[in-house]
């Protein structure tokens, strides 16, 4: 009905058809949007933190449009900002002037283990390029190690703090925690992906 009404309408006036014209490629984004968020959404549903996965993935939905592997690269993305800027709070706390010798240690334990994790986020969104072709397995088994080793070296991180009380534990095991959640749904999305 819309095109004949744009049909008829046309011949009565040029600015009026252009503004139908632009009304229904408007309804098709929209249309085209909710398909993306309604494809993030139920692929979230499949993480461990569907809201979270949701919440930081929705933005990216232009991008991903109905897309795993661009879910995928949105969530590595989202991981390793988280990475970065957990390392620089761990890093920000180094600096510290009164830290015990333990506290040093933990820190400075921790940092390095950050640092190796935004590397190993780095070394997925790479290998994420070169998804195209017979290595596609191999290469899906190298990001998933990564994202997996990036986990552990989180854990790493925390346990260096078990002995240590106060708010710089509590800092750095907020900012830790998003970073692990984060990284374990990105870690979902590619088991799903590399199990179809």
């Amino acid at each position: 009905m819309l095109s004949l009404i744009l049909v008829t309408i046309s011949f009565l006036s040029n600015d009026l058809c252009i503004v139908i014209i632009s009304a229904s490629s408007r309804f098709r984004l929209e249309n085209d949007s909710d398909t993306s968020t309604s494809f993030i959404k139920a692929s979230c549903q499949a993480t461990r933190y569907p809201d979270l996965c949701y919440k930081t993935l929705a933005p990216y939905a232009t991008t991903v449009q109905t897309n795993p592997m661009e879910l995928v690269n949105a969530a590595l993305t989202v991981s390793l900002k988280s990475a970065k800027s957990t390392s620089k709070v761990v890093r920000e706390l180094s600096k510290g002037r009164d830290l015990s010798k333990r506290d040093g240690q933990a820190v400075a334990d921790c940092l390095e283990n950050m640092s190796d994790s935004v590397d190993e986020m780095k070394k997925s969104m790479m290998a994420m390029k070169e998804m195209d072709g017979p290595e596609f397995r191999e290469n899906m088994g190298n990001v998933k190690t990564w994202v997996s080793a990036a986990l552990t070296d989180e854990d790493t991180c925390m346990d260096g703090f078990e002995e240590i009380d106060g708010k710089m534990k509590d800092t750095i095991r907020g900012y830790i925690m998003n970073f692990a959640e984060l990284t374990s749904v990105a870690l979902s999305l590619i088991t799903n992906i590399s199990s179809t």
